[in-house]
């Protein structure tokens, strides 16, 4: 089996994906820990069959010690600035697996793929289009703040440097005021883009998209189910 149809085979529907988000973030935002846990171990194993390991190896890392450390530290007389760390270290195990999840949505469906599911869900172009431009949004912003991180690197700019500790204002201004005016014109030109492609029009339109559901979106489907199904016999 090649690699572009094994992708095929593991390939969700941009449905499945939608109601995975939903789950997700329902499950992580409401639940308790070990509903999220869930939530995490399948959005890690679909990012795995992406071939994304190093983004989950770096997440999972980063996702467990800052529960073991938040853990550690939750009961401590810590102080102010203690505080402030255990607040960050709550942030980052709460809301890190909603953003990895919203992370493999985003970069796995293409335009074309989610118009085709909107279009057969006869979801309104009013609500289409600010998600397309979302979904645009967001690797356009990763590669652009990339670019400037580059440029910054070639002025001898670092985010670990001594040049950087004697002025951590100066790098912030260096690094959020270009990215900051980008994004601006990102947003008005995808939203232009998105106006000039037709896609405001009301007629049916045609795709070249092959969507569907296959056996991988069974899986996903009953395993969400699953774990949604449990919370609510808990409670």
């Amino acid at each position: 089996m090649t690699k572009q149809s094994r992708n095929l085979a593991f390939a969700l529907d941009p449905r499945t994906k939608l109601f995975l988000a939903l789950a997700a973030n329902g499950m992580i935002f409401t639940a308790p820990l070990v509903y999220s846990l869930l939530m995490v171990v399948v959005t890690s194993i679909l990012l795995l069959l992406e071939g994304k390991w190093k983004f989950v190896c770096t997440f999972l890392f980063v996702y467990i010690g800052a529960a073991f450390f938040f853990d550690l530290m939750k009961n401590l007389d810590i102080g102010t600035t203690g505080t402030i760390v255990l607040a960050s270290l709550f942030l980052m195990y709460r809301i890190m697996p909603a953003c990895v999840v919203l992370y493999y949505v985003i970069t796995t469906t293409k335009v074309n793929e989610f118009l085709a599911c909107m279009s057969r869900m006869h979801v309104s172009n009013k609500v289409t289009i600010p998600l397309i431009v979302m979904i645009r949004f967001f690797p356009t912003v990763f590669d652009e703040s990339r670019a400037i991180g580059n440029a910054m690197r070639m002025r001898g700019i670092r985010l670990f440097s001594l040049r950087t500790l004697k002025s951590p204002v100066a790098f912030l201004e260096y690094r959020l005021v270009p990215l900051l005016v980008s994004i601006t014109k990102i947003g008005d030109e995808l939203s232009i883009a998105a106006v000039t492609r037709g896609l405001s029009a009301e007629t049916k339109r045609t795709c070249v998209a092959t969507i569907g559901f296959r056996w991988a979106d069974a899986v996903v489907w009953a395993y969400c189910i699953v774990v949604v199904v449990m919370f609510l016999l808990r409670n």
